[in-house]
């Protein structure tokens, strides 16, 4: 891992060493675990609406794009469940 220096609000870093401390984690971990989640949910939000673009500019109709979006909903629930 690399080293890096932040500025952060003294209320939020105290926040996030309650939390550190309650879960028995270093305050570095528990960062790259919330921007971990941050960035996941950001690349899946991406890929959501590249499918929804392809899904525009083919000639699917509303059916089969009922059953596109049923499929991502299931993808979503199964990659929660990680």
């Amino acid at each position: 891992m690399e080293r890096i220096t932040i500025t952060i609000k003294p209320v939020l870093l105290g926040e996030i060493k309650k939390i550190a401390e309650r879960e028995k984690k270093s305050v570095s971990r528990i960062i790259n675990e919330w921007l971990e989640e941050v960035l996941f949910e950001k690349r899946k939000k991406r890929a959501g609406m590249k499918v929804l673009e392809v899904i525009e500019e083919s000639s699917f109709s509303e059916e089969q794009a009922k059953k596109a979006f049923e499929e991502i909903k299931k993808m979503r629930e199964e990659t929660r469940s990680f």
